[in-house]
């Protein structure tokens, strides 16, 4: 019995090539995509004094306008807003702002969050100390 053939290969027979388009995998993972509003600086461990004033930037892909709060850890992790420190920041792709810091007590529980003003996106930067 003779096999029949198509451009030099038996029909019914599968290629490597054709066997690896045809083959079901797991599904491709998506990259994780950036966060909407990211704060860039002050750094984690950074140190500013009380009532001084910290540079913070930031970038922000929403288009929405952006408050800076200057917050404070909570023992559970979370943190609560202390203080607006640079109302409607901007809407652009980069920001930054020289925030003037409230008088509160030193310590170093403290961080920086830029959130937009309708509150859906927002990012908190590391630990910022505050001295006397």
């Amino acid at each position: 019995m003779r096999t029949a053939k198509a451009k030099g290969i038996a029909v019914g027979a599968v290629t490597t090539a054709a066997a690896a388009a045809l083959a079901v995998g797991p599904a491709a993972t998506p990259s994780a995509a950036a966060p909407a509003v990211k704060v860039t600086t002050p750094p984690a461990g950074s140190s500013a004094k009380v009532a001084g004033s910290v540079l913070v930037q930031w970038s922000n892909t929403t288009g929405k306008e952006v408050d800076v709060w200057l917050s404070a850890r909570t023992p559970s992790g979370s943190h609560d807003r202390l203080s607006l420190v640079a109302p409607k920041a901007g809407s652009k792709k980069a920001g930054e702002a020289l925030a003037t810091l409230p008088t509160v007590p030193p310590g170093t529980s403290y961080t920086v969050e830029v959130t937009t003003q309708d509150g859906k996106e927002s990012d908190v930067s590391g630990p910022l100390s505050l001295i006397g």
